[in-house]
């Protein structure tokens, strides 16, 4: 039904308060109706009852808006009053730090919109009794004793949002609601007077404080050749410009809080508050934590430009808080932690002589400054204990210049139906993870494959662009040519103008990095794929399953839990030297698919198996996904999720704010010069084995 949104915690209140259903006043006495905005489900909410109204007040979720209109009790109204009737419905969610808990969403309507709500005698929709009495519009108009028409405009239940109404008291206001894609509803109460919502903060443009830096840079890039365009201002500029630009292009502008730039001293720390507090539907917060970030802008140049630092561990961060638990998933080969013997699986012990499970914030800056080096030639000394068991070992670690090695493993299993490509893709965050795929693939395609498993248990995601493109590699010209791989939208201010369609891509980029401009992309021409997946799996990563699924690739997931949750991207933007990444778009696949902000569920639940490197046949996902090509069946001994992982207090996490917990797709800006990469070269594939089946 359709519905105005009441917070799951304030029912709680409210009854103890013992106002939640108070009666009205005396008949015909004059009632305001309030609205307020609950900002912990981004719901608007209204009520006519005085004692509510002071209750509300007293909780921070709830602000008022402004608006309200004068109705009349409810007690006693007679003709031409209509008393309105307020139904609560329960809208349970999936979130288990709070079971059973669910959110509430309202339901208001006239005497026979009541009549027929009991007779549905829906179990989830609880009577509260009539709120407030109203004249009734004919054919849109209202009469001269409640001359002030009232709008209704409906959000509708989705992954993301609570089913909500909004009733606005002027027209421009309801337009706006539609504009904003909420679906009209007319005139549906009549109101003596009523007074607007408090207009909202006007930022100036951006482009008054871009490139205005309290430090500027000189010169050029070392790895672009562009010149800085940065000149003198202040650390004010700055801020204004982060709080503008939040403004213009953050999905949920109206959502973000209003807060103090002055309380924060450097522009870092003031962005990771300009993001919606709101929970989706499931209970999940809509902006998770490695959703909203900054890196220097130096750091993304380098990674665009394949070039990484640090000892060549890709971690597996299972639990970040005492007890903590960091597993080395993918080491890569010829780095200096391989060198040192440094395995699959290994997990850390201590660093630097300080426990893992160090309860302080000292030791937290210890073993930050361990897992994060922040200059080449940095050492630290790590503990690890191995996956298979036995003694620990001791090894020193040297951060140096890496290459990304966005593709670790590749090879052919041969079974008795055919030929079975593997690919272990860890990261579409780097222009230079275009050509390893894409030299990846012209290896299985050199070969001939009947299918592919697609190993994107550690790739929180990157670059758009080239998801699109694995897509077209995989299914080929025939699915692909004229659909729509992700269509983006935006808010309704459409900061990069209209909203557009991301297609199968089929030639390169011809980004500094990746596959020469134009040439014409390798294809398995594959009707399926089989995906292993973990709760790390992100962002394009999604955006790859979700794009397949919108042409009708069917996409089997072998996963040990639901993916990340990330429909949404962004655009990365420097200012100064910083680096920003705010969710300015979410994306839906070719059948209007989108909003699975809950994750994609593995087809098959299968744990994953740090003691058996990438690419063995043994290991219990890649095993578990060739049993299930094989029989068309989840094998048995593989149905183990690991258990939920509670975080404890998070002043004491390791690696945040760091690469292991950003999520990414993104959209490279327009002006990214072209006309640069190299042709494909095949990477001829590993032979993985034989699987007697």
């Amino acid at each position: 039904m359709k519905s105005f949104s009441l917070s799951r915690s304030l029912v709680a209140l409210l009854v103890a308060a013992g106002s939640l259903w108070a009666a009205s006043a005396s008949a015909q006495q004059a009632v305001t109706v309030v609205e307020y905005y609950n900002k912990s489900i981004a719901a608007y909410f209204l009520t006519g009852r005085a004692s509510e109204q002071t209750s509300l007040d007293a909780v921070a979720d709830f602000q008022r808006t402004g608006v309200t209109f004068v109705a009349t009790s409810a007690t006693g109204a007679v003709a031409p009053l209509d008393s309105v009737c307020r139904y609560r419905v329960a809208i349970p969610n999936s979130n288990l730090a709070s079971p059973g808990q669910p959110f509430s969403s309202h339901f208001y309507g006239l005497t026979g919109d009541c009549a027929t709500v009991a007779g549905y005698n829906l179990p989830n929709f609880f009577n509260e009794g009539f709120d407030f009495a109203v004249e009734r519009p004919t054919n849109g108009a209202c009469p001269a004793s409640s001359p002030l028409p009232v709008y209704r405009a409906l959000r509708s239940l989705s992954p993301v949002d609570v089913p909500n109404h909004r009733y606005s008291v002027s027209l421009s206001s309801y337009q706006d609601m539609l504009t904003r894609g909420w679906t009209g509803e007319g005139v549906v109460f009549c109101a003596k007077s009523a007074t607007q919502e408090t207009p909202r903060t006007i930022f100036a443009s951006s482009a008054n404080y871009e490139d205005r830096c309290a430090v500027p840079r000189v010169g050029v890039s070392p790895l672009t050749g562009r010149a800085y365009p940065d000149m003198q201002g202040t650390l004010t500029d700055e801020k204004n410009w982060v709080r503008s630009w939040s403004d213009e292009t953050y999905l949920w502008y109206r959502e973000i809080p209003q807060i103090s730039a002055a309380s924060y001293f450097d522009t870092s720390t003031y962005f990771a508050q300009l993001k919606t507090p709101a929970q989706a539907v499931s209970g999940v917060a809509k902006d998770k934590p490695g959703f909203h970030y900054t890196r220097t802008t130096a750091d993304v140049e380098s990674g665009n430009a394949g070039i990484t630092y640090g000892y060549g561990i890709s971690w597996s961060a299972i639990r970040t808080t005492p007890p903590r638990q960091f597993i080395a998933a993918v080491v890569d080969p010829g780095s200096p932690a391989d060198m040192q013997g440094v395995r699959r699986g290994d997990s850390i012990v201590s660093i630097d002589g300080v426990s893992f499970n160090d309860p302080t914030q000292a030791g937290v800056n210890v073993l930050n400054r361990g897992l994060f080096p922040s200059v080449v030639g940095e050492s630290h000394t790590f503990v690890l204990a191995p996956a298979s068991g036995g003694a620990t070992k001791t090894v020193a670690l040297t951060s140096a210049q890496l290459s990304i090695q966005a593709v670790p493993t590749s090879g052919v299993i041969n079974t008795p139906t055919g030929r079975v490509g593997y690919i272990a893709f860890t990261t579409f965050n780097s222009f230079a993870s275009e050509g390893a795929i894409a030299n990846a693939i012209a290896g299985l395609q050199a070969v001939g494959v009947n299918d592919l498993v697609l190993d994107l248990r550690y790739n929180s995601g990157g670059y758009l662009y080239i998801a699109s493109q694995l897509g077209y590699m995989i299914a080929g010209p025939s699915r692909t040519n004229g659909r729509t791989f992700e269509l983006g939208k935006t808010n309704e201010k459409k900061p990069f103008g209209p909203d557009e369609a991301t297609p199968f891509y089929n030639v390169g980029s011809g980004f500094a990095g990746g596959i020469a401009n134009g040439q014409v992309l390798p294809t398995l021409n594959l009707r399926r794929v089989y995906v292993l997946t973990t709760p790390g799996s992100c962002s394009a990563s999604e955006a790859l399953i979700n794009g397949l699924r919108g042409i009708d690739v069917e996409v089997i997931l072998i996963g040990s839990g639901s993916t990340c949750g990330k429909p949404f991207g962004f655009i990365g933007t420097d200012n100064c030297g910083t680096s920003y990444f705010t969710i300015q778009f979410t994306g839906v696949n070719a059948k209007g698919q989108g909003d699975y902000v809950d994750g994609f569920a593995p087809t098959c639940v299968a744990s994953d198996d740090y003691g058996k490197p990438l690419g063995d046949v043994g290991e219990n996902q890649l095993s578990a996904a060739l049993s299930y090509r094989a029989t068309s069946a989840c094998p048995a001994t593989t149905l183990k999720a690991l258990p939920r992982v509670v975080e404890g207090d998070a002043s004491l996490a390791v690696g945040t704010n760091s690469v292991l917990t950003q999520r990414a797709k993104i959209i490279v800006p327009p002006t990214t010069p072209r006309g640069f990469g190299t042709p494909i070269t095949p990477r001829e594939p590993s032979d993985l084995g034989r699987v007697v089946q």
